[in-house]
């Protein structure tokens, strides 16, 4: 029973490594890589000058990979076929909560559905062999029943704490670019001219604001009304600090208000906000701690400097 125990803890363990890796492959690799990549000078040297035949080996590997990705991205999609939202405002929901991810492949809305699918099978599939290696019928019924659950609920988990990360990384960026469009506006750019700038300087630093803002100009050049750009940048990011730039700007485009000035007052506005947070977070850990503190950290302390002393007190001739 061990053994066979052992055996089910090394096969979950693959699983979970498989999953991660697959996820990896279909989401791309991290702006953390490509930054740590470029400062390193690898996306820089040039794949024909690389000794040992290391072009041709990375370029091997880079198109196997690519591949792969094609491949789990065509069993995602025909997974997904038959369980695809019916009706428009469903779709439309799923791209809402892509779009604040930060994900606009036209193919994400069924890899996603397609990954629940999957995984529903695989955590179903990984729920029959823990259960049936169990006793009793209720024990593998609850183990099918919970490995089907977490395997369909693990993509939208994944899907939410990439919405939180996108957003922390707008929130966190926001004041930087704000800086840099005072200066760009003060110079004598416009407001678009300005976003663009934006969007090819911050483009290492914060990647997934510069982004945003390059797909906010994209869409004034293409004869979209600067507000309408504006209002299609909050609501398709759904950040509330880039809400009320998109405001504060209309506003200041409409009443014909200083630009700069408005946006030196907003930056202000924002580094206070991010002050205040950060205080509060700081007020909320000595409350936090405490649970760990009372839980786990008393009791240990407890034992190790009056445990000696209890034992020594049992083994004294008052107990004999």
């Amino acid at each position: 029973m061990d053994d066979q125990l052992l055996m089910i803890l090394c096969g979950a363990g693959a699983l979970a490594l498989g999953t991660y890796g697959v996820l990896r492959m279909l989401v791309g690799r991290s702006d953390e890589d490509k930054l740590r990549d470029r400062l390193a000078g690898k996306g820089a040297t040039s794949p024909s000058v690389r000794p040992g035949g290391g072009a041709a080996g990375g370029t091997a590997g880079g198109s196997a990979a690519k591949e792969l990705k094609d491949v789990f991205q065509q069993i995602g999609q025909a997974a997904a076929k038959p369980f695809m939202p019916k009706t428009r405002e469903a779709q439309s929901g799923l791209r809402t909560k892509l779009a604040k991810a930060g994900i606009y492949t036209p193919s994400a809305a069924k890899v996603l559905v397609g990954a629940r699918v999957i995984f529903l099978v695989l955590g179903a599939f990984t729920g029959h062999i823990v259960g049936i290696n169990t006793d009793g019928a209720m024990t593998y019924l609850l183990c099918f029943a919970l490995g089907g659950l977490i395997g369909y609920l693990g993509p939208r988990f994944w899907l939410k704490s990439r919405i939180s990360g996108n957003q922390r990384a707008l929130t966190h960026g926001l004041v930087d670019a704000l800086d840099l469009m005072v200066v760009c506006v003060e110079a004598g750019l416009t407001v678009d001219a300005a976003m663009q700038r934006i969007g090819v300087e911050l483009v290492m630093a914060h990647p997934a604001l510069a982004r945003e803002f390059g797909i906010t100009h994209m869409e004034t050049r293409v004869g979209l009304a600067r507000t309408e750009a504006l209002r299609n940048l909050g609501a398709r990011t759904g950040n509330a600090a880039l809400q009320s730039l998109a405001s504060m700007l209309i506003q200041a485009d409409r009443f014909g208000t200083s630009v700069a000035q408005a946006l030196r007052i907003h930056a202000e506005t924002l580094r206070l906000n991010r002050q205040y947070a950060a205080e509060e977070m700081a007020a909320k850990a000595s409350v936090k701690i405490s649970f760990p503190l009372v839980l786990f950290i008393f009791p240990s302390t407890f034992i190790v400097l009056c445990g000696p002393t209890i034992l020594d007190l049992l083994n004294s001739p008052i107990f004999k």
